[in-house]
């Protein structure tokens, strides 16, 4: 098969996305800055069209407002002739109105827009008409715009709204004028009934052009007059139904353009609206906009007809610009494509180009760098050449029928070069045919993968051995003994786990330096592998610490367990020779846990559990010592890992409780009370503290529980504060070392102090010697902290420890507390009661009070208060109780103060 062609130099392609997309971006911001001029051209010519719209539609409309400005003047003429007419010879009478009537016929026929003219007396009663007869002694009184004139006497003429009074129901518009007496009062009115038909003759004069419209609307919105004129139901009196003029109508301006559909004949239009001043009426001038646009459309038309050809022949011109920069580019790219081909030869991996028969025709430099085979000694040989011999016949034969099948093969494979060493090298054979099929050459690419062989060697070496000790490191003896538990359930033969422990290797370290502890660590590794067998496995798990794994070294396990004693002892015994190191004799021992691996039902972490703790018991058993895994040292520990977690659910639960011992003085009277860590635990019940405190400071859970109890004390102090029986107690607590090292532990005390409100002088906080073993200035600026808030201290157990008189001294103590395995034994050891007697004049001499503790019979408070010690706690006064009990049992014996 043919090789692939090389693909594109990311710098040609690169090159000629830039000018592709160049060209595109510069033809798209031409097109988009001419369609941006082309449209600014014809918004203007659209808006400079509807502008020429509104000047006309407002001329117009000045015309109609005009006219009928006019209109109403002229009859308002003849309105006061009439009023000046009724003046001089009164208002007619009913009967008596001939004359008057022939008057008003007479201003009719001056005015031919006025339908008629009629006079109302002050009682609204119609006295007089030129035309309607009928109408006389018709009573308008109700009506609207005679209640104006008759309430309102500031009106002298009035235009209304068209109004339908006459008997033929049709519209009208009156105008009218005041008619008063000599002395100012009311007397009537004069009336002009003006018909909308002259209003649409009058229109019909003035004529419109074509998609122009006029309109005359009174000021309620009901059509009187239009042109071009409708057919009903569009007549004189049609309510005109149009949102958008009522809004403007509420804003009461004078005049105004709108552009709305017209709910006459449903066109849009741009109308131009104004009042006629003084009068109820509105001019309504109309154009159609789709008719009067026609022009602008039309423009519009061929501007985009322009726009369209000139974006096709841009695209024209970039279609062709493209087809020649690619025409280039494919040029550019053959070429590069040549220049590949010249240089791919010359790659970072060797080649090698033989003929149809496996003759070599052509190698690389590469090739030649990596065989050190010149290309004049290969060519027209065979590459078997290169064969290194770690390979057989069969192996040569299916790479061969692989290639021949699928038409290449690769994989790694070992060959030799012309200096005879022997390499690994990455091998590829692709067979070459031409477009008919014929095989035609083979074409082999290699890659010398020495140094990646060597680095996956270390790697792996890294990963599976100690690199100091070279021994297996704990990852491979993980694997080995899960292997060794699959053996034992296999073969049915028990195996053996020791862990090996240098005893004192830190001294090592800390005194030789630990270039002499590395070499004392290879040392032994190197003794300890001669001895064991190959079978077995020895490992470094730690810094001094070894692990060995023997297996099948019996059928049962007592015998299994001797002969891994034997092994350990044997051990032992080696280690324990001397060796020298930098002329440094050295001599060390080791202790060794041992435990028998009998089952596969016990996990890899189960048995180095068993291992470890069989080594920590040879340890404690005083080191250079054999221990074996007994199973009690598991339920201990499991009991232990229990307890603790139920500690810690305790803790989340408060599932603390504190109970009060009593402290009295020689009459008997409670002077204060201890208070005492109780645990009710929700399956156990009540918890004595010898349980769980010890676990409490090795978890440091001593802390938050200590803060806890400090707490509850000072509450309990607050609370007593307030109630007289109880206000003079002090309470006693417990203060671990660990407690009292924290950083925080004044900061602490002072917080629960201020937040609780407990009288600080009436706390005491009971310490022991050992916190003083370690850092006794720090503890000592402690307390004088403490003591300037007026907190108490006192020393627990005092005698048991490490007592010293210089920091008793030295320290600032208020109390000294006998231990009552001193106090039990009083009346039967002489040297005990030395120690107590002691103990109390030196507490005398210090200016300390003195409480002696476990005091149970009347005897030994009897010799405690002869030696000088005034207070007491123990049995014979009351166990440790809780608070409730306590309260009950101090006004039972009334012992409190």
């Amino acid at each position: 098969m043919p090789q692939p062609v090389a693909p594109l130099t990311s710098d040609l392609a690169k090159k000629y996305r830039q000018q592709r997309r160049g060209a595109l971006t510069l033809y798209g911001v031409a097109l988009l800055l001419l369609l941006s001029i082309f449209a600014w051209i014809l918004y203007e010519q659209y808006r400079q069209e509807l502008q020429t719209l509104e000047t006309r539609n407002a001329a117009r409309a000045d015309v109609v407002v005009e006219w009928a400005k006019g209109v109403f003047a002229q009859s308002g003429q003849a309105l006061f002739s009439v009023a000046e007419l009724v003046q001089l010879q009164g208002m007619p009478t009913e009967g008596e109105s001939s004359a008057i009537q022939q008057a008003l016929r007479n201003r009719t026929r001056s005015v031919d827009w006025v339908d008629d003219i009629g006079v109302i007396d002050a009682e609204g009663i119609v006295q007089a008409s030129a035309r309607s007869a009928d109408s006389i002694g018709r009573d308008l009184s109700s009506s609207s715009f005679f209640q104006k004139f008759r309430d309102q006497d500031d009106r002298t003429e009035l235009v209304t709204p068209l109004y339908s009074t006459a008997p033929d129901e049709r519209y009208y518009l009156y105008q009218a004028r005041r008619l008063t007496r000599d002395n100012g009062e009311f007397d009537g009115i004069a009336v002009a009934r003006i018909s909308p038909a002259v209003f649409e003759r009058a229109l019909q004069r003035l004529g419109v052009s074509n998609g122009e419209s006029i309109a005359l609307v009174d000021g309620e919105l009901k059509l009187i007059a239009r042109l071009p004129s409708l057919e009903d139901p569009f007549t004189a009196g049609w309510q005109v139904d149009s949102p958008e003029t009522l809004a403007m109508l509420e804003r009461d301006v004078d005049k105004w353009s709108l552009r709305v559909t017209s709910p006459l004949d449903q066109r849009e239009r741009l109308f131009q609206m104004q009042w006629i001043e003084e009068l109820p009426l509105l001019v309504v001038v109309g154009e159609d906009v789709h008719l009067q646009l026609a022009n602008w459309r039309q423009r519009a038309g061929i501007l985009a007809g322009v726009m369209l050809l000139i974006a096709i022949l841009g695209a024209w011109g970039v279609r062709h610009y493209l087809n020649r920069l690619r025409f280039e580019h494919r040029l550019h790219q053959s070429e590069a494509e040549l220049r590949i081909s010249a240089t791919a030869f010359q790659t970072h991996l060797g080649m090698l180009i033989a003929d149809a028969n496996g003759h070599v025709l052509k190698v690389n430099n590469t090739f030649t760098r990596i065989t050190g085979y010149s290309e004049a000694e290969l060519v027209g040989k065979s590459p078997r050449m290169l064969n290194s011999g770690r390979h057989d016949a069969a192996f040569y034969r299916k790479l061969w029928q692989r290639v021949q099948v699928a038409g290449s093969w690769e994989g790694e494979i070992w060959s030799r070069r012309k200096n005879g060493d022997v390499f690994p090298e990455w091998l590829t054979i692709s067979a070459v045919y031409d477009p008919q099929g014929t095989l035609t050459h083979y074409v082999a690419t290699m890659s010398d993968i020495s140094e990646s062989k060597a680095a996956e060697q270390e790697i792996h070496q890294l990963a599976f051995y100690d690199p100091l000790t070279g021994l297996a490191n704990r990852r491979l003896f993980m694997d080995r003994m899960e292997a060794a538990l699959k053996d034992v359930n296999r073969h049915s033969r028990w195996g053996a786990l020791l862990f090996i422990d240098i005893d004192n290797f830190k001294q090592i370290n800390d005194t030789l330096g630990h270039y002499v502890g590395d070499q004392l660590l290879q040392h032994l590794a190197r003794l300890m592998g001669q001895m064991l067998r190959e079978t077995d496995t020895l490992a470094r798990l730690g810094s001094d610490e070894f692990a060995v794994l023997i297996e099948g070294l019996g059928k049962s396990r007592e015998h299994t367990a001797e002969l891994a004693e034997n092994i350990a002892q044997k051990l032992q015994d080696m280690i324990s020779q001397p060796m020298t190191v930098r002329d440094d004799s050295l001599s060390v021992t080791a202790s060794i846990g041992i435990t028998v691996v009998s089952d596969h039902t016990s996990t890899v972490d189960d048995y180095l559990q068993q291992a470890d703790m069989a080594l920590f018991q040879a340890k404690s058993s005083g080191r250079c010592a054999l221990s074996f895994f007994d199973p009690t040292m598991q339920a201990e520990l499991l009991a232990r890992v229990r307890l603790e977690n139920e500690l810690r659910q305790a803790l989340a639960n408060e599932e603390w409780q504190l109970y009060f011992q009593p402290q009295v003085d020689q009459d008997g009277r409670c002077i204060g009370v201890e208070g005492l860590l109780r645990w009710q635990h929700p399956e156990r019940g009540l918890v004595m503290p010898g349980v769980f405190i010890p676990l409490l400071e090795s978890t440091e859970l001593i802390n938050p529980v200590g803060d806890w109890v400090l707490e509850a004390a000072c509450q309990q102090l607050a609370q007593w504060a307030h109630q007289p029986g109880f206000a003079e107690l002090s309470v006693a607590v417990n203060v671990s070392p660990l407690q009292f090292r924290q950083v925080d532990f004044v900061n602490k005390v002072e917080s629960i102090l201020q937040r609780t409100g407990a009288p600080s002088h009436k706390l005491k906080l009971e310490v022991t010697e050992s916190l003083f073993v370690e850092e006794r200035d720090d503890a000592r600026e402690k307390m004088l902290q403490l003591k300037q808030q007026g907190v108490r201290f006192a020393l627990d157990d005092y005698g048991t420890g490490y007592s010293s008189l210089a920091y008793l001294a030295h320290l600032p103590l208020d109390q000294l507390k006998i231990d009552q395995s001193f106090v039990q034994q009083v009346i039967d050891s002489k040297a005990n009661a030395a120690i107590v007697e002691s103990t109390i004049a030196l507490a005398q001499s210090l200016s300390l009070e003195i409480v002696a503790e476990g005091v149970e019979r009347d005897d030994q408070q009897a010799w405690l208060l002869a030696h000088g010690c005034r207070a007491y706690q123990g049995f014979l006064y009351g166990k440790a109780m809780p608070l409730n009990v306590l309260e009950m049992w101090l006004r039972h014996e009334h012992l409190a103060l």
